[in-house]
Formats: structure tokens, sequence, C-alpha cells
């Protein structure tokens, strides 16, 4: 078994684990409110119910709150001091069992490569995205192995198993508590934000409406997506032939184009995507904040886009704050069906909604 199979095993049998507990995501935001909540530093009545319910879901086995990439390059942010974030990461491993959503890259691959592996061998042959999409909080930014040079393949593998299991158990707040203040993980998104804000404002006037602006986003997404899926196709093919493809720049080419075609009208047809949600939703999200035309990106939006993303995609609540649940529920876009999502930002909506969640079970 290699070490890519005993992850993958290890992530299918978390999954399978989680299977009857509803998943409940807090952005940051919410987080810190429980934090203080928890250190009887915020009091009102709301905020106090709404940690007993969480936590009485959690103890209950019918609830998890599980974290993002996202959510752990933001954790970094906050002072490395025992009442800010080591006590949020506390809070973290008490709510989510010490379960993150794979790193964006890593989902979308896995959404391309189960659609593409429905399409070719039947859904029946493969895992559900449930049992695919959750790991530890050790592996929120990807997976990685040691190598070490010398070492016998059996030695390396068995070291690299051995590494894998000690981080799969490892809290949230081991892990952050030494990082000092984590800015090798802060991610500067200001020229991304004013050469989005430039080339919006240059292109406002060519959106005639929302379906629109999400056409364009869409194609934009596919154009990134598609190289991924040409990747897939190649690895599929090597292990059905057992001889690796060495198509030429011009047929690789041919392929590229045509995952994107594939891609883009996957995502356009209602019955195809639940299976490519992540890039229906990332588009849809995009094209709401450019259809509204008086809103300009910010750049923690990066972070806030992928909570909303990964809430809105796989679990069954999302708390936020205001303007982004104004914008994921705005009228036209959908988002809270494709999985069922409920959203809310007022700490009383969120309350009723994860009561309701833990009385339903």
């Amino acid at each position: 078994m290699t070490i890519e199979r005993h992850s993958r095993a290890r992530k299918i049998e978390l999954g399978q684990k989680l299977l009857g507990r509803r998943k409940v995501y807090l952005d940051t935001r919410y987080w810190i409110i429980l934090r203080e909540t928890a250190a009887a530093r915020r009091t009102d009545a709301a905020s106090r119910k709404l940690l007993h319910f969480l936590r009485r879901g959690v103890n209950a086995g019918r609830l998890v709150c599980p974290i993002s990439a996202d959510l752990f390059m933001e954790l970094t942010k906050q002072a490395n001091t025992p009442t800010r974030r080591q006590a949020t990461a506390r809070l973290i491993d008490e709510l989510s069992l010490g379960v993150t959503s794979m790193d964006p890259q890593t989902l979308l691959a896995t959404e391309v490569h189960r659609f593409l592996s429905s399409a070719l061998h039947g859904s029946e042959a493969v895992h559900p995205m449930q049992e695919l999409i959750w790991t530890k909080v050790a592996y929120a930014l990807g997976d990685m192995h040691p190598k070490l040079d010398g070492l016998p393949p059996e030695d390396e593998l068995e070291l690299q198993k051995r590494v894998f299991d000690h981080l799969w158990e490892m809290p949230l707040s081991d892990l952050v508590a030494g990082m000092d203040n984590g800015a090798e993980l802060h991610c500067d998104f200001t020229e991304l934000t004013d050469d989005t804000n430039a080339r919006n404002q240059e292109h406002r006037n060519e959106l005639r409406s929302y379906e629109n602006a999400y056409d364009v986003e869409l194609r934009g997404a596919v154009e990134v997506v598609g190289e991924i899926a040409a990747d897939i196709i190649t690895e599929m093919q090597a292990r059905t032939t057992g001889s690796r493809p060495d198509p030429s720049p011009e047929q690789h080419a041919a392929s590229v184009n045509m995952c994107r075609n594939l891609l883009y009208h996957a995502v356009k047809r209602p019955e195809y995507r639940a299976a490519m949600r992540t890039l229906h939703v990332k588009a849809s999200i995009h094209a709401a904040m450019r259809w509204d035309k008086k809103r300009l990106f910010k750049a923690n939006d990066w972070h806030d886009f992928g909570h909303a993303t990964i809430a809105l995609t796989y679990c069954d609540a999302f708390l936020t704050e205001g303007p982004l649940h104004h914008l994921v529920t705005s009228r036209g876009t959908g988002l809270e069906e494709i999985n069922g999502c409920r959203v809310a930002s007022s700490v009383d909506d969120a309350l009723a909604i994860v009561r309701r969640l833990v009385a339903d079970g």
C-alpha cells in the first residue's frame, strides 16, 4: 500500500464515521463569538445557548463543526496567546473533533475525478463525496509526506505511515501553539483584490444580468479546472492500460479544451451540477459579487468565499457575518439548495438552526 492509498483509506474511514453527524460550519467570526462565550467574556443568552447546543450535539454524536484551510489560515492571524489563538484552537478541537475539509485544490480535483469515474463506471462504483472530502486538521492545507534520500522504499513507506498517523491524531491546539505569528501562512490578497476590482470596473457595463455574470465566471473557472481534468484522464488511462500516455503538445491542448467544454456543459445542466458543485458555487458567489456593481472586493473576501464554498457544498448549516449571508442568499443564486445548507448571521437565527439540527438528529 502506497502512502497515498494509506491516506485515502484513513479519509474514507473518517468520512464514514461522520455520516451520521450533521455538519455545522462556523466562520472565524462565530468561532470568536463562541470562544468569548466559553470564557464568560460574552454573556448574552443566545450565545450561551448556541454554545450549549453545539456542545450537546457534538457530544451526542449528532453534530460536528469542521474547519477548512481558510479557517486554519485565519486562525494563525490571531495573537498566539492563551486567551486568543490557543483558546480558539481548543474550542475548535472540542467541536470539530479534529475534522477539516480537504484543501480546496484537492477537493476540486476529487470532485472532477469522481465525476469522470462515475461517467465511465457508474455512480455505484465510486464513494460518495461525503466519504472522501474530510481529513484531519494537520492536513488542512494538503498532504505532505517525508522523503529521505538513500532510505530503502519499504523503510521510507513505513516512516511515512508513522508520521501520517501521528499527525492524524494531533490536535489543532498543539499544531498552532508553536507557530509564532503564523506569517508564513498569511496570503496577501491586496494585489489580487486591486486587479480584480479594476477588471470588474472595466467590464461592468458588459454584464446584462446575474445569469450573464455567472456564465462569465463559470467559463473563467473551467479554464483552470480543464487542466486538472486532463491530467486526471491521463492518470486513469495509465491505470487502465498499464502504461502512461505521452501526448504531444497539440494532443494535450486538445484534451484540455475537451475537458473545459465537458465541465462547462456539465455544470450548466442541473442533473450534473451537484457532482461539480464546488465549481458552481464558486462561480455563483463571484457572479453575485460582480452583479452587485456597487460592491468592491476586499482582501478578506477571498477567505470568506472559501468559507462559503465549503459550507454551501457539503455542510448543513453555515454561521457567518451579515454581508456574506446576504450575498450567498441573494435572489437567483439558489445556493442554499445545493446541499440544503441553512445560512444564518444573527446569533438568534444561528441558535434556531442548531437547535433544529440537534432535535432532528
